[in-house]
């Protein structure tokens, strides 16, 4: 994802998004960038659901005591210009006088969620810029994580350790970023996160414990498998298919990187079209790569029967699955 530059000279500048960690964050390389070019600002915050785009346009355009820059943010900034002013809609055209000519000694910065595409775009390039922020994919969060852990927080992590902590989080920069933040403090200035710190300090929501199974099967074989069932299901009180459909993703997940194999597909296309990341992209490749289709498909179609079953109520739902781990570990190690 390209980095957005903000020069100081902008007078309008759109932040679309509703990403916790970097619309903060390129809010304050805007103040950063106008700061060093103009000294001390003064920065307003408005809310689009509240304030009346008269408050807004009044404080842009009135002088500050000491003559100094001033930055007015607009949160929810796409509900502003939807806003009816008088009984009719014209909050958005009052916005586009503005717009065409801004005044000098003020930068507006417009926030929102989403934003909807109109002549004020135009306008807001000519004099600034609408940069539209791209939730960051698997790949590119673990790139991140490892990148941000030495330049924020003074450790270091394996590839292990942050493949583990994205899958138990997700794409969540913020949420991340906290728990970079904490298990750097537990393993002290210049040190390094490993997997065994993840799994001590990162503790996994209730959905997630459920897809562990995947990586006991793939790693483990069957006595791992139907130990980590059996954990899931008598101790952590797992919903007995959640645990079924993670089997049958990481088969579905199996048989396509097998069938792509089979063609010539590249590794690394495989990755990336099966969004193969990590130690478990690493163990999926190779069982995929020793396994037929023929059998993986075979294994797929009783795992879905076995979730069917399970969802009418069919049969035993622990004695179903240990069937069907037992089954899979037995023609995965052949």
């Amino acid at each position: 994802m390209a980095a957005p530059k903000f020069d100081a000279s902008m007078r309008v500048i759109t932040l679309v998004g509703d990403d916790a960690f970097l619309v903060p964050y390129y809010t304050r390389q805007v103040m950063a960038a106008l700061e060093e070019a103009h000294g001390e600002v003064e920065r307003f915050d408005f809310d689009g659901d509240s304030a009346s785009p008269a408050e807004i346009l009044d404080e842009l355009r009135t002088f500050g005591l000491l003559q100094q820059h001033k930055v007015v943010v607009v949160d929810k900034a796409d509900r502003l210009l939807a806003a009816k002013v008088d009984g009719s809609n014209k909050a958005r055209p009052l916005f586009e006088k503005y717009v065409s000519a801004p005044c000098e000694d003020a930068t507006l910065l417009l926030r929102a969620d989403i934003w909807r595409k109109g002549k004020i775009d135009a306008a807001i390039e000519r004099v600034g810029t609408v940069h539209r922020i791209k939730s960051l994919g698997p790949a590119d969060t673990l790139r991140w994580v490892q990148g941000r852990v030495g330049k924020a927080h003074g450790a270091e992590i394996d590839r292990g350790a942050a493949d583990r902590l994205v899958r138990r989080v997700g794409c969540h920069l913020a949420r991340l970023d906290a728990e970079l933040a904490k298990l750097a403090a537990m393993c002290g200035e210049g040190g390094t996160i490993d997997t065994t710190l993840v799994d001590e300090a990162v503790p996994l929501s209730r959905e997630e414990k459920a897809w562990v199974i995947q990586d006991a099967v793939l790693g483990g074989g069957a006595a791992r498998g139907l130990a980590t069932l059996h954990e899931l299901l008598g101790v952590s009180r797992q919903s007995d298919v959640l645990v079924a459909w993670a089997v049958t993703d990481m088969l579905r997940r199996l048989h396509a990187a097998a069938r792509m194999r089979g063609s010539g597909m590249s590794p690394q296309q495989i990755r990336k079209d099966l969004k193969l990341w990590g130690p478990a992209g690493d163990a999926t490749l190779t069982v995929a790569q020793r396994v037929t289709p023929e059998t993986l498909a075979r294994l797929l179609g009783d795992a879905l029967r076995s979730q069917q079953r399970l969802r009418q109520g069919i049969g035993k739902p622990d004695r179903m699955l240990e069937v069907l781990i037992v089954d899979i570990a037995a023609a995965l190690a052949a």
